[in-house]
C-alpha cells in the first residue's frame, strides 16, 4: 500500500528490550527479498555514540549499496535524479552522508558558509529534496530505524520534516523502541505527538513478553517434543524468565551449558532436571546472565568481543583488523567463532554484529572502567 492516498506513513514497534521487536521488522525484510523495494535500516548505539545522524548514515550507505547492485542503468538514474532535485548543493548532503559520494560522484564545490539556523534549515530542505528525488523513482523505499530511545534530536526533525511532506508518497518508516525507557518528556514523544497533530497516518505495535502457552510450544518445537511430555520444563522457564523472549533462549542455553538439559542417546531423547533447574539461582536481568556467559568464552574471544563493543553494534572485519590481530594474524577472527557458536555475535559477509544490543552492553560492561578511556 506504499504510495495509495490512504497509505500507513509510519509504523512503530514497541516493547522492553528482549521481546523481539527488532525480530518481528527483520522477518518482515525477510519476506520482502526480491521484490521492488529498497529496505533500508540504521540502529543508534547508546554505548557508541557516533553524532548526530549516525542510523540514518548506516541507512543510506545500505542505499547506496543496493543502488550499486542493480547496475550501471540503476546508478546512472538515481545519481541524475539526486543531481537534478539538488543541483550544486550535493556538497551539503555529502558532508553528512559520504557513502552517496558513491552514486553522485565527490562535489567540485564546497557548500557556501551560513548561519547556524539557516545552515540547519538549508540542510533539511536539501534533504528533504534528496528524499523526493530517490522516491520518484520505481523503487519504493522502507526505511527502518532501531532503538529510537537514543535517537539525537537532529534525526527527529528530518524523520517528521519526511512524514509531514506531501510530495512524498513512496515511503513507509518503521521505528522500534523501548517504552519502559521514554516519558511524556523525551524528544521522541514529542515528536509523535507533533505529528499526531499533523494527521500523519501512524500504526502502532506493541509487542510483549511471550505467553505461558507460547513458551510451551517454543520448547517443545525446539527438543521436538509434545506439549504434554514438556510440561514440566517449560513451567520452569517460564518462572525463571518471566517470557522474555532473549531471556528464554539464554536460560535454555545456560541449562544446556550445564547439564541440566541434555539428550540422551539411551533413551534418544531430551531429559532434564527440573529440580536442579528449579533451584539454579539466577540474575534478575538477561544482562547478568549474559555477562556470565561472556566470562565463559576463551580470554582471547572475551578481549575480541570487548573490542567489538566499543566501536559499536556491528562493525566490519576491515576496522577491526588494526585493533585485533596486533601481528597475531587471523587468530583473534577465529576466536570469535565461538561467540557466534554461542549465539553471540553474527556474521554477514565481512561485517561482525552482536546478536542483541543486551550483549553488547554485557561485553561493554566487563570492561573496567579504568580501561574503558583507552580501550575507546
Amino acid at each position: 500500500r506504499i504510495g495509495t492516498p490512504d497509505r500507513v506513513k509510519m509504523v512503530f514497534v514497541s516493547g522492553y528490550s528482549g521481546v523481539g521487536k527488532s525480530a518481528v521488522v527483520q522477518h518482515v525484510r525477510k519476506r520482502l527479498q526480491g521484490k521492488k523495494i529498497h529496505f533500508i535500516s540504521g540502529k543508534f548505539e547508546q554505548l557508541q555514540p557516533a553524532g548526530p545522524l549516525c542510523a540514518l548514515d548506516a541507512a543510506f550507505s545500505e542505499y547506496t549499496n543496493s543502488v550499486i547492485q542493480k547496475g550501471p542503468q540503476c546508478i546512472l538514474e538515481t545519481k541524475k535524479a539526486i543531481v537534478d532535485a539538488i543541483q550544486a548543493d550535493a556538497g551539503v548532503l555529502t558532508d553528512a552522508f559520504p557513502c552517496l559520494c558513491k552514486i553522485i560522484g565527490k562535489p567540485t564545490t564546497t557548500p557556501v558558509e551560513i548561519g547556524p539556523m539557516a545552515s540547519q534549515n538549508r540542510f533539511r530542505f536539501i534533504f528533504q529534496m534528496f528524499i523526493r528525488a530517490i522516491n520518484s523513482l520505481s523503487y519504493p523505499i522502507i526505511l527502518f530505524l532501531d532503538d529510537l530511545q537514543w535517537v539525537d534530536n537532529l534525526s527527529l526533525q528530518l524523520i517528521s520534516s519526511l512524514m509531514t511532506d506531501t510530495e512524498i508518497r513512496n515511503l513507509l518508516f518503521i521505528g522500534s523502541y523501548r517504552d519502559n525507557e521514554i516519558d511524556h518528556i523525551h524528544p521522541l514523544t514529542v515528536h509523535l505527538n507533533e505529528l499526531k497533530n499533523e494527521k500523519v497516518a501512524i500504526t502502532n505495535i506493541n509487542i510483549t513478553d511471550i505467553s505461558k502457552e507460547v513458551v510451551s510450544t517454543l520448547i517443545s518445537d525446539v527438543i521436538n517434543m509434545p506439549n504434554s511430555l514438556t510440561e514440566s520444563l517449560s513451567d520452569v522457564v517460564y518462572k525463571k524468565t518471566g517470557g522474555n523472549v532473549l531471556f528464554v533462549i539464554q536460560f535454555l542455553n545456560s541449562i544446556c551449558d550445564e547439564g541440566l538439559l541434555f539428550y540422551s542417546f539411551d533413551d534418544k531423547g531430551w531429559k532434564w532436571d527440573v529440580d536442579a533447574i528449579e533451584a539454579k539461582e539466577i540474575p534478575d536481568e538477561v544482562g547478568a546472565l549474559l555477562s556470565r556467559k561472556i566470562r565463559q568464552l576463551p580470554i582471547g574471544c572475551q578481549h575480541s568481543i570487548k573490542i567489538l563493543a566499543c566501536i559499536g553494534s556491528k562493525c566490519d572485519e576491515s576496522i577491526l583488523i588494526p585493533f585485533m590481530c596486533q601481528g597475531r594474524g587471523d587468530s583473534y577472527f577465529s576466536l570469535l567463532d565461538y561467540a557466534i557458536d554461542e549465539g553471540l555475535l553474527k556474521k554477514e559477509g565481512s561485517t561482525y554484529m552482536f546478536a542483541h544490543d543486551q550483549i553488547q552492553n554485557a561485553a561493554y560492561s566487563l570492561i573496567p572502567e579504568s580501561d574503558q578511556s583507552c580501550m575507546h
